[in-house]
């Protein structure tokens, strides 16, 4: 998986662009998801947490945005990348009180694979969030992954008593609570403010929900928020390597050019600057040929799709676009690029914010050359009726007090059951906490749908 989100050869020797290819494999995967899904929205939020880190991007009309110099780890890097913002919030995030300010902290740090203090053999002696989990009766200490790691629930209670509890002066289970309550905020959020940001409402989007911590947590984050809907695919926790299956087999390759556009400039002008594109995208469809040939692939079974980088003259941001023509020769098909890139524009910030007085500057020229491949079939199951049956029952401490709560094997649901809150669905791979006032329905494609009680 590369950072563009389609796939590459082994071949190819391009290791730099397989960069955080797990987070963006889950991006493709949504896409691919809402694609097949019945009546599903082109608007998603993907939202994934695991160990580490809390990931977020946004497809909108049914596409991501591609960032062309992202920065990673405080270094601006000359690689297209699929937009994925990411905050240093997972289930291994450590857990501390500040002495000063004798407020919580969460991470930047994790535990990593060393899942907490709860796991003897990983040597940790700081509570993480998945601590606070166990000694609130969320997660199961004799089934996870289901049942090959063994946690201890007492150790966990006496680091999060002398670590936590202790110096905010309560209980283990509310002050457990309460920093699982904060975690959730924090998510919350990230995840809005992105919505926010692009100036759309939650309503207009679907969120959806994967990685290995985020069943667990879905609940809390979306708490009040009025999304759209919330999904939960059974397979949460290998959703991004699904996601990698989902991408086609493809190259990405673009080049500088730096072509102003007078806002005087008449047709002519503008079909010299429509040359130099062209030439451009000339260029880079050789490049992509090369590197399918690699890989046996002809010519003329390549799909090509050619974009433009443009934004304002003067202005700092570029917006990518695909043109609407593949080839470029006349002033009036630059008109046509110039109108795409206004709309597109429009959509992303404000059309009050439409400045075409400026003139425009073509900064960069793109050609993607993909290839379909087969892809995964998503479950086809018939709705049963009735309701399901729990495998077990236990205390899990929801708001202000454990509550017997009905636990079931996610294996054992079928599409058409709806499991009412407060209930744990537990699997090998992770666990979906629902609490009450929420309930989960399982569809045909065997993805939750997180729901809240009332009409």
């Amino acid at each position: 998986m590369a950072a563009h989100g389609g796939t590459i050869s082994i071949e190819a020797k391009q290791l730099a662009r397989t960069l955080i290819s797990g987070p963006i494999g889950g991006v493709i995967g949504a896409r691919y998801l809402a694609e097949q899904m019945e009546d599903a929205a082109r608007n998603i939020v993907c939202t994934d947490i695991g160990g580490t880190s809390f990931d977020i991007a946004l497809i909108t009309d049914g596409d991501f945005q591609i960032r062309q110099t992202p920065d990673i780890g405080r270094f601006l890097l000359n690689l297209p990348l699929v937009q994925v913002d990411s905050i240093g919030a997972g289930t291994g995030s450590f857990v501390r009180i500040d002495p000063n300010s004798r407020r919580p902290e969460l991470g930047p740090d994790s535990a990593g694979a060393k899942i907490g203090v709860c796991w003897p053999d990983g040597g940790l002696d700081t509570p993480t969030v998945t601590d606070l989990n166990l000694v609130l009766g969320r997660v199961n200490p004799d089934y996870f992954l289901g049942g090959d790691v063994k946690l201890d629930v007492e150790r966990a209670r006496a680091a999060i008593s002398d670590q936590v509890a202790g110096p905010l002066g309560l209980s283990v289970e509310n002050a457990a609570a309460g920093v699982i309550e904060l975690f959730d905020e924090t998510l919350a959020y990230q995840a809005v403010a992105q919505v926010l940001g692009k100036g759309y409402s939650p309503v207009d989007y679907t969120l959806l929900c994967y990685g290995g911590g985020g069943p667990l947590h879905v609940a809390g984050y979306t708490a009040g928020v009025s999304y759209r809907e919330v999904l939960v695919p059974a397979w949460a926790a290998g959703f991004s390597a699904f996601g990698c299956a989902c991408g086609d087999y493809a190259y990405r390759y673009d080049l500088t050019i730096d072509m102003p556009i007078q806002p005087t400039a008449d047709l002519d002008e503008k079909a010299g600057v429509g040359m130099m594109v062209d030439g451009g995208w000339q260029m880079l469809r050789e490049r992509v040929v090369e590197e399918f040939a690699k890989s046996g692939v002809e010519e003329g079974d390549i799909e090509f799709s050619n974009y433009v980088r443009m934004q304002y003259y003067g202005q700092l941001n570029d917006i990518e676009i695909l043109s609407p023509h593949q080839a470029i020769e006349t002033g009036e098909q630059v008109d046509d690029l110039i109108a795409t890139f206004e709309e597109a524009y429009g959509k992303l910030y404000a059309r009050s914010a439409r400045s075409p007085e400026l003139g425009y500057l073509v900064t960069n020229v793109i050609v993607t050359g993909s290839v379909k491949v087969e892809k995964p079939a998503l479950p086809d199951e018939e709705d049963v009726a009735g309701e399901p049956e729990p495998k077990a029952a236990r205390p899990v401490w929801w708001k202000d007090d454990f509550t017997d709560t009905r636990i079931y094997e996610q294996d054992q649901l079928r599409a058409g059951h709806v499991v009412a809150g407060p209930a744990v669905i537990e699997s090998p791979a992770d666990t979906f906490a629902i609490p009450p006032g929420r309930r989960a329905r399982l569809d045909g494609n065997r993805v939750f749908h997180l729901e809240t009680d009332g009409p």
